[in-house]
């Protein structure tokens, strides 16, 4: 075949220009992509020697060879696989440069709003425009002595001819290196040094060795490990092998907490290493901080930090996932949502789930240790994720006033007397100031527990898990909280009604003079020894939910939300209440409810007031 000059139409010309200047967003990539369909070539050439027995020279080494020449501004990918036929070279480098057709055209159209239709045309390899001037490809098909030469600059031609490549089978790729006006925004791609560093991090699992001549030695060095452990069962791998493994993944030094190391098979097939570590990196919560799954398709490093195949509440969980059923758009570092994303994701939520279950019910100091770091992200799952929220709510512990241990809602629930009807809880910023709190004072003088939460999610949390094990989690500093039995309810009917006219006058005085601040004030059947305290009425945001807007500067919208105080009447100072004048009356609504405010935590709207009318109480007193 004489020497062949073609021209690109228009729109392929314009189509190469959109991938060239617009699809990649490291020119880098490049490199990795060039490696990949090397390792391909190799790949195929290994599957059919397997039934053409003459296809291969005897003692065949595969192997990819980097050539760099700093002086030629030159990079040669060359690999010793299957090679390709002219009709092949036209058929997959030459799709592209197929003009004159319809059928373009409407691509080049549809790239514009779905670049991801690309990569159904395998036009990785035209990333070396990116960084090269001229691109030429020599390839010579396995078992044939006829070679292809096909080259272009990527400015409207190309060209072809039969010359025999003097390696014989496989293909080499030479690019004559650009150069960039600003050449310290463009790596040297001729440095030994940077052809190694990027090798490890895309190409470092090809399972082929990456070769390149040594800098000071003469001799070739192989630049990738090939060790993908993820592909050993899990019975062959060393702690040590994982440990470094999750170094070289996170570059973070401490130990792993627990390793998951999973491979799904059927009708989605992909390998994965997940690691949970024992303690939050130094910028965890940070905003601009990164997170995901490292992901590889065929050994080959396609993107860190992917998003797509964990929820967010999963944060904490580092590692990969291997696959080669996944879809890519051309630059492979954007994934698509697609329904082979999905499954994996699913699995392996699943598959971290079940090895927290296991976890918690096999080791619990090791579980707690986990929760003390991570606890609070994985409670996320619960107001974002209502498909997972029965696996989620299985793993969930809590601080409680029945002891110092955690516990989960299964052990609290099993602990409930038989009159207990609901799951108690209350949130805060202080485990020891709720341990305190008035509130508690009738549940544990009926002994039921009651969980102590003082996360910020925990109020969401509350708001996600509205019951477990057909009991309902309830507030107890919600109005309307009922702890009576039917029978106790019955027999102290008469003695709240006795009450409530007993201190009818008192109630309206500490409305009136408290109307600003509360909008109600009731009769308490959950005090025993403190005077008052302040609940939410039930389709209000808790006063914790308040201060958490509050902190983080939205405001409440339509302004401060009044609560109920209730009045503990069988407490001492309101039977001298009564006996007071009425100004007498109104200084100590002002400072009873002040006082709730502070057995609560909450902040005073005036503490140089309530200071001066403590100070004047006191000297009262004193007279």
């Amino acid at each position: 075949m004489a020497k062949t000059t073609q021209n690109f139409s228009a729109e392929i010309k314009e189509l190469l220009d959109l991938m060239i200047h617009s699809l990649y967003s490291h020119k880098e990539i490049f490199l990795r992509e060039l490696i990949s369909n090397a390792s391909d070539a190799i790949d195929k050439a290994k599957f059919q020697s397997l039934t053409q027995a003459d296809l291969l020279p005897t003692g065949h080494d595969f192997h990819i060879r980097l050539e760099p020449n700093a002086e030629a501004r030159t990079l040669i990918i060359s690999d010793n696989g299957i090679g390709m036929s002219s009709e092949e070279v036209v058929e997959f480098i030459g799709t592209i440069a197929r003009s004159g057709t319809k059928r373009f055209a409407k691509i080049n159209e549809a790239i514009k709003t779905s670049p991801e239709l690309i990569g159904q045309f395998g036009v990785g390899f035209y990333s070396s425009f990116m960084v090269a001037e001229k691109v030429v490809v020599h390839t010579q098909k396995a078992g044939t002595d006829t070679g292809t030469l096909w080259e272009s600059t990527g400015d409207g031609s190309y060209s072809m001819d039969q010359v025999p490549r003097p390696e014989g089978m496989g293909t080499s790729v030479i690019l004559t290196l650009k150069t960039f006006a600003k050449e310290e925004d463009v790596k040297d791609f001729t440095d030994p040094w940077v052809l190694k560093s990027l090798v490890k991090k895309y190409s470092d699992f090809i399972s082929h060795p990456i070769k390149m001549k040594g800098s000071e030695k003469p001799e070739d060095e192989t630049l990738n490990s090939q060790k993908a452990l993820w592909l050993k069962p899990a019975v062959e791998v060393t702690q040590d092998e994982y440990k470094d493994f999750y170094q070289h993944l996170t570059n973070d030094w401490n130990d792993i907490l627990k390793t998951i190391h999973y491979k799904a098979e059927g009708t989605m097939e992909f390998s994965s290493v997940l690691f949970i570590p024992s303690k939050k990196p130094w910028n965890y919560n940070y905003k601009e901080s990164t997170w995901g799954l490292s992901l590889y398709v065929k050994r080959v490093f396609i993107m860190g930090d992917c998003q797509d195949l964990l929820p967010s509440y999963l944060r904490f969980v580092k590692g990969m996932v291997d696959s080669s059923d996944l879809s890519l758009n051309v630059s492979r570092e954007i994934l698509q949502k697609d329904r082979q994303v999905t499954q994996i994701r699913k699995n392996i939520t699943n598959k971290i789930f079940s090895s927290l279950k296991d976890l918690l019910q096999n080791d619990r100091v090791q579980f707690e240790n986990f929760w003390s770091e991570f606890g609070p992200t994985l409670k996320e799952g619960i107001p974002t994720d209502s498909t997972q929220k029965d696996k989620l709510q299985d793993l969930l512990l809590f601080h409680s006033t029945q002891s110092d241990r955690m516990t989960t809602l299964e052990e609290y629930v099993s602990r409930m007397p038989a009159e207990q009807k609901d799951i108690y809880f209350i949130t805060g910023d202080d485990l020891s100031q709720l341990n305190q709190s008035p509130y508690l004072e009738k549940l544990k003088e009926k002994n039921f527990e009651v969980l102590l939460l003082v996360d910020h999610i925990d109020e969401w949390v509350t708001q996600g898990l509205l019951e477990f094990k057909d009991k309902k989690l309830v507030s107890v500093a919600k109005a309307g909280l009922d702890l009576d039995t039917s029978e106790e309810k019955a027999s102290k009917d008469d003695e709240r009604k006795m009450l409530t006219e007993k201190y009818s006058s008192l109630i309206e005085k500490f409305k009136k003079t408290l109307e600003a601040d509360v909008k109600d004030v009731l009769i308490s059947d959950r005090l025993t020894s403190t005077p008052v305290c302040l609940v939410t009425d039930e389709n209000d945001p808790s006063a914790q939910m308040q201060k958490i807007i509050s902190q983080m500067g939205k405001g409440e919208g339509g302004g401060k939300i009044k609560r109920i105080l209730e009045i503990n009447p069988k407490h001492p100072l309101f039977e001298k209440t009564l006996s007071a004048s009425e100004e007498q009356q109104g200084e100590w609504a002002e400072l009873l409810y002040a006082q709730a405010l502070l057995n609560e935590g909450s902040q005073l709207p005036n503490p140089a007031k309530f200071s001066r009318q403590v100070a004047d109480l006191m000297i009262r007193s004193m007279s």
